[in-house]
C-alpha cells in the first residue's frame, strides 16, 4: 500500500496498516479498545505507554472499546488492514454461554474441547482483571483446579497467584509470538494444560477475580469461568460471539451499575473481609475503602479504613475505632513518592494511623474536605515544608 506504515497498539501490540495522513491522529484499537496517538516508529516502552494512557480520554469511549480502530468521521470510511497478526472477528454464534450474574460476578460455560483452540484462550482483554489499568500488566494463567493431581492441589493458591512475567517485556522480546511461546502446564491433562492467560496490574491481586471449575453434563466435561469485574466479563463474552446473545445487554447494564457502585467495585474476597468488621447502617452510603499497606495484597480487606457519608471506621489487628464524619477532625499526612502515613485525630477519640499510597491519602483527604464540617488536612512530604 502506497504511503502507508504499520503501527502497533501500545497495549496489546495489535498491528494495523494505515496511511501516512493518519500520523498525529488518535485511534481506538479494535482488539483491546485502547485509545492512542498514531506515530511513526513508535517506541514501545513504559514511558510511552504511560504517556498515551494519561492523555485525554474521549467521553464516547465505549465500555467495550470502539468497534473500529478510528473514531467515527464524517469523511469516507477507511477500514485498516492488519499486517502479520490478523484480528479475528467475533463468531456469529456464541462459543460460550452466560449462565448467570450474581454478587461474585458473571459465570460462563463452554465445552472443554474449546480449550484446544487458541482464539478462546486469547480472548481476555489486555487490561487488569480488577482495576482495568492497561500497564504495566503481569501475565497469569487460569488454573483448572479440579484437574490438578492431589499432590499439586495443596499448592493451588501458590500456582494461581504466580505471574509468568510482565506483558510489556514479553511483547518487546517476542512481539505477538509471546502467546504461542507459552508452555502447556505439565501438571494438567489435555486440553486443560493449554495456557489461558489473563492480566493483573502490580497493584491488584488475582484472588477471587477469576475462578475456574470443570463440571460434567450428561457424561461430557464443561468449563465454568466466573469473572468478578463485569466490564472484563462483557469484553470476554463479546470476543466469543456473545454480542448478539440475549444476555449480553443484561451483562452490559450490570457492568454499568457495578462501575457506579463503589462497594461492588471492590473484589469479592475484599468485600467479604471488610464485611467482617464493617456493617452499614440503614441508609448509610459507602464512599470508599482504603487499604493498610502494612498488610499484603492477599490480606487486603482485613485492615484499613472504610469511609461512609456518616462514619470513618478504622480497623487494624484487634483495634477498631469509629469517627463521626460530621464532627470534623484532622488528618496529618506524611508522604514520599511511594508511601503515605495518615494520622487521624478527632476530639474525644483516640488517634489512629494508617499506611497507604499517596494517591489513596489524597482521595481520603478530598472526601473529608467535602464533609459538612470539613476536616483539617496537613501534608508534609520528604521534599517540602509542611503546608496547610
Amino acid at each position: 500500500m502506497a504511503n502507508s506504515l504499520v503501527i502497533l497498539c501500545p497495549t496489546c501490540s495489535q498491528k494495523y496498516r494505515v496511511t501516512t495522513d493518519r500520523i498525529g491522529r488518535h485511534a481506538n484499537c479494535k482488539k483491546c479498545g485502547q485509545r492512542f496517538r498514531i506515530q511513526p516508529d513508535q517506541p514501545i516502552d513504559d514511558e510511552t505507554i504511560l504517556g498515551w494512557v494519561m492523555e485525554d480520554e474521549s467521553p464516547d469511549h465505549s465500555i467495550l472499546g470502539s468497534t473500529s480502530i478510528f473514531k467515527p468521521t464524517t469523511g469516507p470510511k477507511v477500514r485498516p488492514t492488519i499486517d502479520d497478526w490478523e484480528s479475528q472477528e467475533p463468531p456469529e454464534k456464541p462459543r460460550i454461554k452466560l449462565d448467570r450474574i450474581d454478587e461474585i460476578g458473571a459465570y460462563f460455560e463452554f465445552h472443554s474441547h474449546e480449550l484446544q483452540y487458541p482464539d478462546i484462550r486469547k480472548s481476555f482483554p489486555h487490561k487488569c482483571i480488577h482495576c482495568l489499568k492497561t500497564s504495566p500488566l503481569e501475565v497469569h494463567l487460569i488454573i483448572w483446579g479440579d484437574k490438578l493431581p492431589r499432590r499439586d492441589a495443596f499448592h493451588r493458591k501458590e500456582i494461581e497467584t504466580k505471574a509468568l512475567g510482565r506483558l510489556d517485556q514479553m511483547l518487546r522480546t517476542h512481539q505477538m509470538r509471546w502467546f504461542d511461546l507459552l508452555e502447556p502446564m505439565s501438571v494438567l491433562p489435555p486440553p486443560f494444560c493449554n495456557p489461558f492467560p489473563y492480566f493483573v496490574c502490580q497493584n491488584c491481586s488475582t484472588v477471587g477475580e477469576v475462578t475456574a471449575h470443570v463440571m460434567s453434563h450428561n457424561g461430557e466435561e464443561y468449563c465454568q469461568i466466573a469473572i468478578a469485574n463485569l466490564e472484563i466479563a462483557a469484553a470476554f463474552f463479546k470476543s466469543n460471539g456473545g454480542q448478539n446473545a440475549p444476555g449480553y445487554r443484561r451483562l452490559i447494564e450490570a457492568a454499568e451499575r457495578q462501575q457506579n457502585d463503589r462497594w461492588r467495585k471492590l473484589s469479592f474476597p475484599v468485600r467479604t473481609r471488610v464485611s467482617s468488621w464493617f456493617k452499614p447502617a440503614a441508609g448509610e452510603r459507602f464512599l470508599g475503602y482504603f487499604a493498610d499497606l502494612d498488610f499484603s495484597r492477599a490480606e487486603t480487606g482485613n485492615a484499613g479504613i472504610v469511609l461512609t457519608d456518616r462514619r470513618l471506621i478504622y480497623k487494624k489487628y484487634s483495634t477498631t475505632r469509629e469517627y463521626q464524619v460530621e464532627a470534623g477532625g484532622k488528618l496529618d499526612i506524611e508522604a514520599d513518592v511511594r508511601r503515605a502515613a495518615i494520622r487521624i485525630s478527632q476530639a474525644g477519640e483516640r488517634d489512629a494511623t494508617l499506611r497507604s499510597s499517596p494517591l489513596a491519602a489524597s482521595h481520603l483527604a478530598k472526601a473529608l474536605a467535602k464533609a459538612p464540617h470539613p476536616w483539617k488536612v496537613k501534608v508534609k512530604t520528604t521534599n517540602d515544608k509542611p503546608r496547610e
